[in-house]
């Protein structure tokens, strides 16, 4: 089937090219890496299972892939899944495409089913700033990782299937000219040969330690770079639909996260009492170097203020109390992920207090044999 035949709605269109020149990409890493014959495999079987929407193509594909040798079959699963995974990014980043396209023509309008279109709504509906803020306080939403000990992918390859992600977002610069352009492609290129050269999985068995680092991979590199911008934007639609300074209010915890990593003893032995301890543990390690490593951040960036506006003649008359405009939303984002998101046994902590000053990264040695007052997020 020819697929310029094949009509696309127009807001597709972009996603419709990107996945035709990432199958050029993972097509051109085949024959670079399998040779011909691999090449000519997937490619006989792609058109084999495009054949099979029709009548008989279920026998030629069956035919085709019945009674290869095992490697052949692992080098066609992993050909697949390559060009699959690719495809996810480029439907994923294809969403943050269309949001921005909606902002730009629609002259930033909230989005249909957005949070500053639901709390527009909740306005309208003669709901006050407390009244919501009462409302986002019973809200809670509460994603659980489940353990699945097969399915911990190497952290090196989500790390891969990041900066392909972060390749794709820069093509959507429309300044970008040819030579950088190509630049972007040729790193996407780069990252599908590494991928290919890289074990999915290691060969030995998994461990619970395996499976702890890569839950933690999504909670540290992932959720905690993405939760503060959701608060953010919580933060900026009240100010804008109530004209408040919500930046000197405690916000509401809506998310909280959980996992079953390292606490599922179900059926499982490697799970233990010293399991649970140690993904404590590591939990509040991963957490607090994070707080500590923005802390220093912060600290030199204030450092270079300070010196800024000692030298700027017009800033001396200016309040030291006075907070800077850009600081007023991320005070909500600060605040609501330094407090404790789930409950614990601990009565101190059970209502989301501060996490400690005090408490220095060497402290929280992932080695420590005494349960940990505190985690993030909770093993059920």
């Amino acid at each position: 089937m020819d697929r310029h035949l094949i009509q696309f709605p127009p807001k597709h269109l972009a996603l419709r090219e990107d996945v035709h020149q990432l199958g050029v990409l993972v097509g051109e890493m085949l024959r670079e890496q399998g040779g011909d014959p691999l090449y000519e495999s997937v490619e006989g079987d792609r058109l084999a299972a495009i054949g099979r929407r029709g009548e008989g193509g279920h026998e030629d594909l069956a035919q085709r892939v019945a009674g290869r040798p095992p490697a052949m079959a692992r080098d066609l699963v992993r050909a697949f899944s390559t060009w699959f995974q690719a495809v996810n990014l480029a439907e994923k980043v294809h969403r943050i495409r269309r949001r921005r396209e909606y902002f730009l023509s629609d002259g930033g309008k909230p989005q249909p089913g957005g949070i500053e279109d639901v709390l527009a709504q909740l306005k309208a509906q003669g709901l006050s700033l407390d009244d919501v803020l009462e409302l986002l306080a019973g809200l809670r939403i509460q994603p659980i990782l489940i353990a699945h000990p097969t399915e911990s992918t190497r952290r090196t390859q989500l790390r891969r299937q990041q900066r392909m992600a972060s390749a794709l977002l820069d093509r959507l610069n429309p300044s970008l000219d040819p030579q950088e352009r190509r630049h972007v492609w040729s790193r996407l290129r780069t990252e599908i040969t590494t991928g290919w050269q890289t074990e999915e999985h290691p060969r030995q068995r998994l461990t619970v330690a395996d499976e702890r680092e890569y839950a933690m991979f999504h909670f540290a590199e992932v959720l905690y770079r993405i939760v503060p911008g959701f608060y953010e934007e919580i933060a900026a639609a009240l100010e804008a639909l109530y004209g408040a300074r919500v930046s000197d209010i405690d916000p509401p915890t809506v998310l909280q996260f959980g996992t079953w990593v390292g606490g599922d003893m179900e059926g499982t032995p490697d799970v233990h009492a010293k399991t649970i301890r140690e993904t404590l543990a590591r939990q509040q390690q991963v957490i607090i170097n994070e707080y500590y490593t923005e802390c220093q951040q912060l600290a030199a960036a204030v450092r270079r203020a300070r010196a800024a506006s000692r030298s700027a003649p017009s800033c001396a008359g200016a309040s030291t109390s006075t907070r800077c405009c850009c600081q007023r939303p991320a005070m909500w984002s600060l605040r609501a992920t330094t407090r404790c998101p789930t409950a614990c046994s601990s009565r101190r902590w059970a209502s989301g207090c501060d996490i400690p000053t005090t408490v220095a990264p060497a402290a929280m040695s992932a080695s420590s044999s005494s349960a940990p007052t505190c985690c993030w997020p909770r093993a059920a």
